[in-house]
Parts: C-alpha cells; structure tokens; sequence
C-alpha cells in the first residue's frame, strides 16, 4: 500500500509541468474567450444605442416635418377662394415617412423592431386615406384633416423617438428653443381638433330633429 502511494506521488511530481502547462494554457483560454465576450457585449450595445438614436433623430425630424406641414396647410386654408388657394391646397399632405438606409436592424429586439417598422405602415396608412378625401371631400375640409392627422402623426413619432432612447441608452433629446414646446402644443391642437369635431358632430346630430320637427306630415294641406 505504501510502495503504491509513493509510486502515485512520484508519477504527479514527473508530470507536474505537463498539468501546469495544460492548466495554464486552460485558464488563458477561457480569460480569452471572457475578453471577447465583455468586446463583443459592449460593440453590441454601441451598436444597439447608435442605432437607437439614428432611429430617434430620423422620427423627431419627422415630427418638425410635420408640425411645417400643418402650418402650410392653416395658411393654405386661410387664403382667400380662388385659383391661388386652390394651388395652395394641392401642395398641402401628409408628408411621407421612411427610416435610414443601413441601420443595423438586427441589434434590436424583435418587439422593438416590430413597434418601430409600424410607424411608416400607420404613416402610408394616412396618406392613402387623406388622398382619398382629397378627390371627394371639400378644399377647407382638406386641410382641417391634414392638419389633424399630421399633428397625430407628429405627436405619435415624438413618444417612440423617446422610447427608443430610453429603452437602448441613446441620449435623452434636448430640443432648441423653437422646438421645446412642439410637443405640448401638438396635443392641445389635437384636444381643440376633437372637442370642434365633438360639437360639429352634436349640431349634425341635431339638425335633423329640428327639421323633423319643422315638417308637415303629408296628410295635411300646405299652407298657403
């Protein structure tokens, strides 16, 4: 038992330099393969917070676009009737929305990716709707709804431009001077928009009752 355990020991002091090597050469290996991973973790999350603030800036520009838009379109319906304010109105839409070239898509998460590839759909969405109004609806009528929806538009860009940011790390958005109120000034448009709706549609509702009320039933003989 004895000669066995010393034969043991022996056979471990022999290939002590070949267990270290082995041990050492194990132990870089996985310091290295740790290295890369933290590299690769952080390139990712430069990536993923570029992206992010690419995306932003491109929605926030969208939303000034709009905010322009919905200027011309008040002016456009200010003008007075004519072949001027006709041309005035033809230039008045919704402005069409497009995300950069080359952004690196696939650093962000599904549930993001899908949330922001929404946006243009909703954007043509509108488009096609106001261009259908354009051919049946009236001028004015026309600019009241551009107006509307591009300051629904805007609002809605704003609030994912600023989701985006906070969700991937990107710094928060610092608006100029011109911009620092767009924000609020876009939802108290969009509450009068729908409280001057909200009462168009009362006076709708009640005009017919007035001139039910009004009529004569057919048995009876006309005044003279």
């Amino acid at each position: 038992m004895w000669q066995e355990s010393l034969q043991y020991f022996q056979r471990i002091s022999l290939n002590a330099p070949i267990t270290l090597a082995v041990a050492s050469g194990a132990v870089g290996s996985v310091i290295t393969l740790a290295w890369i991973s933290v590299r690769d973790a952080r390139e990712r999350r430069r990536q993923r917070r570029d992206t992010a603030l690419d995306l932003a800036l491109a929605l926030e520009s969208y939303a000034r676009t709009c905010r322009t838009m919905m200027h011309k379109a008040a002016w456009a319906a200010a003008k007075p009737v004519g072949p001027m304010s006709l041309e005035a109105i033809e230039g008045v839409s919704i402005p069409a929305f497009a995300y950069p070239d080359r952004l690196a898509w696939p650093v962000l998460n599904r549930k993001v990716i899908s949330e922001l590839r929404e946006y243009p759909a909703m954007v043509h969405a509108a488009r096609e709707y106001l261009e259908a109004f354009r051919e049946l609806g009236e001028p004015l009528d026309l600019c009241s709804r551009v107006e509307y929806e591009c300051a629904k538009l805007a609002t809605f860009a704003l609030a994912l431009a600023r989701a985006t940011r906070r969700r991937h790390g990107a710094a928060a958005w610092k608006p100029g001077a011109k911009d620092s109120a767009m924000e609020r000034e876009l939802l108290d448009f969009i509450a009068s928009a729908e409280e001057k709706r909200k009462a168009a549609l009362e006076r709708r509702a009640e005009f017919p009752t007035e001139r039910r009320s009004d009529a004569q039933p057919f048995n009876q003989p006309l005044s003279a």
